[in-house]
């Protein structure tokens, strides 16, 4: 068995890093910054350690004597950064980090990016019907990990999407200087122990029926408990240098949103929002967030990525990593019945 450090172990996808690791019987250390989640891990046989990732204080000894490194704590860039500035940071930190990891020499790490990484489906090839000849042309399919936005970007993406892709990069370049590393990039994550409520914002809204409307776009959800086991496995048997995205159905907002208010037993949403309605509406949020220095709850980056959204490819997760595939309706029940026991609903 291994001695596992998981970074990020009091998140959303790090907490359920930390129960595949004790469910195949791993040696857990759970890197936390702050006491404020901790309660997420209470009653596990783990070890628990501080570790400042912005000063790297603690991370030295947090490293010592650990097998894998599971990094799910990537930085998360603030909405009234400025890209420039947030790239800066993002690239400088998982750059010191990843010296540090390198230096402690673990057997793997297995860095937690993120399906909004994956580009458009390019064309494919294809053979015509009659004849010998293949020729290359554009194919409507799901995006899959040969797909990978270009850098610098090239086309509207949110804040977040373009940070994600500076620090994958990143870890693509320490592992062509020898790091044992393996990316896996989660679409969005379903399920218990959603603290922070980031993807779980967007149940809650429609869950409380605040959200009368909906954008006519494709989204891809996952079981975050499958992907803390597809974590675990990209440690045993992913390959060095590999992308795995972790993705379990892909389906139009229209019907997630009629799925959760089903679960929740309150009206779905009536009315599709027109993209330029969406974008007065972002821009209203990113006026108001600037005001209340929070995080808008809708930024017209992210509808403009939103509208080209598409259905993602796991099959590659599926094939080599035998990633598990729990029904989306049970991962929603999931994430509802923990919103309720901690009063969010």
């Amino acid at each position: 068995m291994a001695k596992a450090l998981v970074l990020g172990a009091t998140g959303h996808i790090g907490s359920h890093i930390v129960r595949a690791l004790l469910a195949d019987g791993h040696h857990v250390r759970a890197a936390h910054r702050s006491d404020r989640f901790l309660h997420l891990l209470d009653g596990l046989p783990i070890e628990r350690v501080r570790v400042d990732l912005d000063s790297l204080e603690g991370l030295p000894g947090a490293l010592q004597g650990c097998d894998w490194v599971f990094h799910a704590a990537g930085y998360y860039p603030h909405a009234r950064e400025r890209q420039e500035q947030a790239i800066e940071q993002a690239v400088g930190s998982t750059r010191r980090i990843l010296e540090q990891i390198a230096q402690a020499s673990p057997s793997r790490l297995v860095f937690t990016s993120s399906a909004s990484t994956i580009g458009p489906p390019g064309p494919v090839a294809h053979r015509a019907r009659h004849s010998a000849a293949t020729s290359m042309v554009a194919a409507s399919r799901p995006a899959s990990e040969q797909d990978q936005e270009p850098w610098p970007i090239t086309r509207p993406l949110s804040l977040y999407a373009t940070v994600k892709i500076a620090m994958e990069r990143e870890v693509l370049r320490a592992c062509g200087e020898g790091l044992p590393a393996v990316i896996v990039n989660p679409s969005i994550c379903l399920g218990e122990f959603d603290a922070h409520k980031f993807s779980g914002q967007t149940i809650l809204l429609f869950a409380k029926g605040r959200l009368p409307c909906y954008l006519d776009c494709m989204m891809n959800f996952v079981y975050t408990g499958d992907v803390g086991v597809g974590h675990v496995r990209a440690a045993e048997r992913g390959r060095l240098g590999e992308r795995y995205i972790l993705t379990g159905q892909a389906m139009p907002m229209k019907e997630f949103a009629a799925l959760v208010a089903r679960e929740a037993g309150v009206p779905p949403p009536r009315w599709c929002l027109p993209y330029s309605l969406a974008m007065v509406a972002a821009a209203a949020a990113e006026g108001v967030a600037w005001i209340t220095r929070t995080q808008p709850l809708l930024s017209r980056r992210a509808v403009s990525h939103a509208r080209s959204s598409r259905a993602l490819d796991g099959t590659k997760a599926v094939t080599e990593l035998a990633l598990p595939h729990t029904p989306i309706d049970e991962a929603v029940r999931q994430a509802l019945g923990w919103f309720r026991a901690h009063g969010d609903l």
